[in-house]
């Protein structure tokens, strides 16, 4: 089923090579070269960590959108000035503000067209923009845009007033607001569409209209809440919740980072409430809690402060999104015995507060000392630290040997179903399986086994595992995201797409693993354009993720595209791989979408009968 077409107010984002057609005739095979490199290793990491999403990545362009036209015109900074300092291939960037339209992993609207004709407009090493992009960023660059005046762009009925600002784009300062902008005037509320990922985030220049949006929000769905009162009788529905990472006095901000994401793991179980997933509120760090929920698409921002150490507690505030900076409650520490009680109690007080249920977590049982290697483990991983988050989580084993959540995080680390090498997945799924035997059914090991179950070829009880998880887990993202990925595998493509849209919901910035899986619905469904925009976008995200690297292989063989599938196939690891060694990670109980699999990846090149 083609997902929901949605508008979305967006700074749209154009980036194009200069004389790329040249360049190609001169030396196709290095200026190909040049481009992978310069893409992978400048441009994705810069869009990203400016909160960008790569729609699709054209040869030698890139179309992206952000929240906000500071956003935008920041990672064009970070890019240029890249560009410039590594001797990179010369760029023309063009952004626009304006609504668009995303239906199926792309965007469309005559904003994405104007974004297209700016970058054409721009100098080399420089950015242009429309009148609606500029007037979110004057006054808030030190530099002189040139007016470039009107201009007639193609299949746009009117003239677009451009402006224009060249390479000293590459020394701009920081943009982003560390104080709170000024209350806006008092907007009428905004009925053309819902606030979403897209909204102008960053607020600032664009605060008025980010303040009406959720002004409509509020008044459409949350009646005035007193603060310090419950807001559980006045929000109707169910509230989407973000967790934002802790801050703290003494201790590392690693650390209360990742207690803030024990606390959404422990809110897992939560029924009635819709909880932000670690991945996508971690990327908030640091914004305020309007420019966060914003962000996020969040109803209510939970922040946290430890004032102390770890066992003093936390000092929690509740805010509500576009109810100003006031919070709607301040919960104050609460001191804990042991620090792997804390996020527990934690959850329980959030979910009290919206009168929502949380079934009874056990206490517990590990040192604190194991807690904090954990946390550490965890901190080294999301830092791309493998060997040193393996030592910290084995120094966590020994000081707790039955701790069953080291435990299940050592044996999904083993699994590693994202980056591993697709020939001894059923292999490592077995053996990740028996590491958490015994074990209490929490969230990870339910997933564990359910993926083990696939892979061995018992399709019945997966299924049955992952409802039992989805049922009993309700906000955990990732093992929702492992439901929807056994339904795919079980040919059931309408359902599992409605669970990884259910997943979006829960983390709703982009995700390798979630791309992933959406380029293998797209590849089963025979639109392997869309599947191969959808697996470029995962490897932009995470360049090692394996199972995108054969479905971008298979989907490119099918369009015809022989030498960049072969390419894809080759950055395998283990490669050559032969037909079968690359399809071991795709356990299929449906023989259609295995046989697309396979004759795409015959196409590639891969040894084997298709």
């Amino acid at each position: 089923m083609p997902d929901k077409p949605q508008r979305r107010l967006a700074a749209i984002f154009v980036l194009d090579i200069a004389g790329f057609s040249r360049l190609m005739a001169e030396d196709d095979a290095g200026t190909l070269n040049q481009v992978l490199a310069q893409q992978q290793s400048l441009i994705a990491p810069a869009i990203r960590s400016h909160q960008g999403r790569i729609v699709k990545l054209m040869g030698d362009g890139v179309l992206a959108i952000f929240p906000s036209v500071i956003s935008a015109v920041e990672a064009a900074a970070e890019v240029q000035a890249g560009a410039a300092r590594n001797r990179h291939l010369q760029l023309r960037i063009g952004i626009t503000l304006g609504e668009v339209l995303i239906a199926q992993g792309d965007v469309y609207g005559d904003d994405v067209n104007i974004a297209a004709r700016l970058e054409a407009l721009a100098p080399l090493g420089g950015v242009a923009l429309s009148a609606a992009a500029y007037g979110q960023v004057q006054g808030r660059i030190p530099y002189a845009f040139e007016d470039m005046g009107l201009h007639e762009v193609k299949n746009i009925p009117q003239p677009v007033h451009v402006y224009a600002l060249g390479q000293e784009l590459t020394s701009l300062p920081s943009l982003h607001r560390s104080t709170p902008p000024p209350k806006p005037k008092a907007a009428k509320p905004h009925r053309g569409m819902r606030p979403a990922v897209l909204l102008l985030a960053g607020g600032l220049g664009a605060a008025a209209a980010a303040a009406a949006l959720w002004g409509w929000q509020q008044h459409n769905s949350v009646a005035a809440v007193a603060p310090g009162s419950p807001a559980a009788a006045a929000f109707e529905g169910r509230p989407v919740i973000a967790v934002l990472p802790f801050t703290a006095d003494n201790l590392q901000p690693a650390v209360a980072a990742m207690l803030a994401e024990d606390v959404i793991r422990s809110l897992g179980p939560a029924g009635g409430i819709r909880l932000i997933a670690p991945a996508s509120a971690r990327a908030a760090e640091g914004l305020l809690p309007a420019e966060a929920a914003a962000l996020l698409d969040a109803d209510f921002v939970v922040t946290g402060h430890l004032p102390g150490a770890l066992q003093d507690g936390v000092r929690l505030k509740i805010l509500q999104a576009g109810a100003g900076a006031e919070p709607l409650s301040i919960l104050p520490p609460q001191p804990q015995e042991t620090v792997a009680g804390l996020a527990p109690e934690l959850a329980a007080s959030v979910v009290r507060y919206f009168g929502k249920a949380l079934p009874e977590l056990a206490p517990g049982n590990a040192a604190d000392d194991a807690v904090l290697q954990l946390f550490t483990a965890r901190s080294l991983m999301q830092q791309g630290d493998r060997s040193g988050a393996e030592r910290a989580l084995q120094r966590a084993l020994q000081m707790a040997p039955d701790w069953p959540e080291a435990q299940a995080l050592a044996a999904m680390w083993h699994l590693d179903p994202l980056t591993g090498p697709l020939a001894d997945l059923p292999q490592r799924a077995a053996e990740a399986a028996q590491m958490t035997a015994g074990l209490p059914p929490g969230a990870g090991v339910l997933q564990l086994r359910a993926l083990a179950a696939q892979y061995a070829g018992q399709a019945g009880e997966a299924l049955q595992l992952a409802e039992t998880l989805a049922q009993d887990y309700p906000n955990d993202a990732s093992g929702q995201l492992a439901r929807a990925w056994l339904l795919h595998l079980a040919g059931q493509g309408g359902a599992a797409q409605k669970v990884l849209d259910h997943v979006r919901r829960l983390n709703p910035l982009p995700q390798p693993a979630v791309l992933t899986v959406q380029a293998a619905i797209r590849l089963a469904a025979g639109q392997e354009a869309e599947a191969a925009a959808a697996a470029a976008e995962a490897l932009a995200l995470e360049p090692a993720a394996q199972h995108a690297l054969a479905l971008q292989c298979a989907s490119l063989a099918a369009l015809g595209s022989f030498e960049e599938a072969a390419a894809a196939c080759g950055r395998l690891a283990g490669a050559p791989l032969t037909l079968d060694q690359a399809t071991a990670g795709f356990p299929y109980a449906a023989q259609a979408p295995l046989r697309r699999l396979r004759t795409g990846l015959s196409l590639a090149g891969l040894s084997g009968r298709p």
